[in-house]
C-alpha cells in the first residue's frame, strides 16, 4: 500500500474495511450440512448448554443438558436474522433455546 502526500504536507492513509456482511455468513455456515430443523422433530445436542441465569431454580453456570443429549424441537423462530429453536429434554426435564448449529439429527440405526 503506497502513501500518498498532499500539497499540505499530510499523508492521506487509506484504509481497507472488512464488512461484516461476509464475517456474518462465515458464522452461518456449519460442519453439518442443512440447519433447518422441523417441529417434533428430534436432534441431539452438540455441546452442553450450562445456565446463564436465566432458567429458573437452577444456578447460574450449572449445566442443564450434555453433549449428546436427545431432545424434541417445539417451536422456531427468527430473531435478528438467525433460527432460534425452542427443544425439550425429557430426559432432563429441561426446556432450552438453542441455535441450529448447535444441534445435529440423531444417525438412524
Amino acid at each position: 500500500m503506497s502513501e500518498q502526500t498532499n500539497t499540505a504536507g499530510r499523508i492521506a492513509v487509506r484504509r481497507v474495511c472488512c464488512g461484516a456482511g461476509m464475517q456474518r455468513a462465515a458464522q452461518a455456515i456449519a460442519p453439518f450440512g442443512v440447519l433447518e430443523f422441523m417441529l417434533g422433530e428430534e436432534v441431539r445436542s452438540l455441546r452442553p448448554v450450562k445456565n446463564d441465569g436465566i432458567y429458573p431454580h437452577k444456578d447460574i453456570g450449572e449445566v442443564l443438558v450434555q453433549r449428546g443429549d436427545a431432545g424434541i424441537v417445539r417451536e422456531r423462530w427468527s430473531f435478528l436474522g438467525e433460527i432460534y429453536y425452542t427443544v425439550e429434554f425429557e430426559s432432563r426435564a429441561a426446556v432450552v433455546i438453542m441455535r441450529g448449529r448447535e444441534m445435529i439429527r440423531p444417525v438412524a440405526p
